[in-house]
């Protein structure tokens, strides 16, 4: 097989028939990826063989208790696609009985878009850059495409990485780019290109354009926004349904992709929105009050779903978040403590007001999820000082 001006050759056993490998290169942000590795885009080789169930019995084990011997292990994970998940990253595990075993050589291009740590103003779009080790940066530069919807020719520009500011940050480099923009910008799309590979590929919509568009449409129905206003800050108690639903706007304007979910189900039975940022493997978890925080176990059964959805979708960071219609000098310092304990994020009727001047102002869900990564860390420090203080008073 050639690759550009080298030759890959599989020889298998002697005496065994020849083995061949298909050869692909998987981009990350590809529209079809045919590896199953989510981290970097790849050259990858694949190989098949027999079945994993054959390989097994050939090992002298039962398949059929292979699972079942790994759960009672010493250091147990919870059978074989536990462990390809944790060992190989094969987010869809490798299944005993139906699959096919498989050989992969994988090449990465570690390097690739943060697009948690995307932000934008008027004059400039900063995207974050992160990858494993220099070595993938030495030979990779960071192309982009500005364009805008006032007819004005499109404008590109780029930058070696090699040549950035790169820090160590959680086992990895990161850096960034800033691309500058101008007005009547509607998007900007980057590349990562390595040698004549692109890596990677993100667009950001310009701070105002992706909301302005949402609360566009929504003053369209709702001249001048009154019923929305009106819903986000309720005037009893009995106006829970209004205030759901004037939440789960705010985050659509500030570029969420909302789902809300009281409305299918019985009331009680579930949260009620989900919101997920686009380009990123966050998920907000919304439950909504317009009474007492806690007023039928709001805040434990807000984290007992947060946590169920933890561990069905292990590769999402799930947050919860209660929403009130309350100010934040109105509610009982016991249930703020209580919901702040459980790393729930807590938005009084002061913060969403704030959200609200955020989306009119273009705030992106990159940005607002900042926000609230911050604001838990405030809640956590002072947990954290707490504790000091108490164990020198003891």
């Amino acid at each position: 097989m050639r690759l550009r001006p080298r030759y890959v050759r599989y020889v298998g056993q002697s005496g065994q028939p020849a083995i061949d490998l298909s050869y692909s290169f998987n981009e990350l942000a590809g529209s079809y990826r045919s590896a199953a590795y989510g981290l970097w885009s790849r050259h990858s080789l694949v190989g098949y063989g027999a079945t994993v169930f054959e390989l097994v019995k050939q090992a002298g084990h039962d398949p059929f208790e292979l699972d079942g011997m790994i759960r009672g292990g010493p250091n147990a994970y919870d059978g074989l696609p536990d462990l390809v998940r944790r060992f190989c990253t094969r987010s869809e595990g490798l299944k005993i009985h139906s699959t096919m075993s498989v050989v992969e050589l994988i090449a990465p291009l570690a390097v690739r878009f943060d697009p948690e740590r995307v932000s934008s103003s008027a004059d400039r779009v900063t995207v974050a850059v992160r990858a494993a080790a220099d070595v993938f940066v030495a030979n990779a530069d960071l192309n982009w495409t500005v364009g805008g919807t006032t007819g004005e020719p499109v404008r590109h520009g780029s930058a070696k990485l090699a040549e950035r500011e790169w820090a160590h940050a959680g086992g990895a480099r990161r850096s960034e780019v800033d691309i500058p923009v101008q007005n009547g910008d509607s998007t900007v799309t980057a590349f990562i290109v390595v040698g004549d590979r692109c890596a990677d590929r993100t667009t950001v919509p310009m701070a105002s354009t992706a909301s302005s568009i949402r609360i566009k449409a929504q003053d369209a129905l709702d001249p001048g926004l009154e019923r929305f206003l009106k819903w986000l800050r309720p005037s009893g108690e009995d106006k829970s349904q209004q205030f759901e639903a004037a939440v789960g706007l705010l985050f659509f304007f500030l570029g969420f992709h909302v789902h809300p979910l009281s409305g299918h189900t019985r009331r009680g039975e579930t949260v009620d929105h989900l919101a997920h940022a686009p380009g990123s493997s966050v998920l907000l978890v919304i439950e909504c009050t317009v009474g007492s925080l806690d007023a039928g176990g709001k805040v434990g059964k807000l984290i007992a779903r947060s946590e169920d959805l933890r561990s069905r979708l292990p590769d999402t960071e799930v947050m919860a978040v209660l929403s009130t219609a309350r100010p934040r000098e109105a509610l009982s310092k016991a249930e703020v403590e209580k919901a702040e304990r459980d790393d729930v994020v807590l938005l009084a009727q002061e913060d969403l007001q704030d959200l609200w001047s955020a989306a009119q102002t273009g705030e992106t869900s990159v940005q607002v999820l900042h926000r609230l990564r911050q604001q838990l860390s405030q809640v956590r420090f002072r947990r954290t000082r707490l504790r000091r203080t108490m164990g020198s008073v003891r």
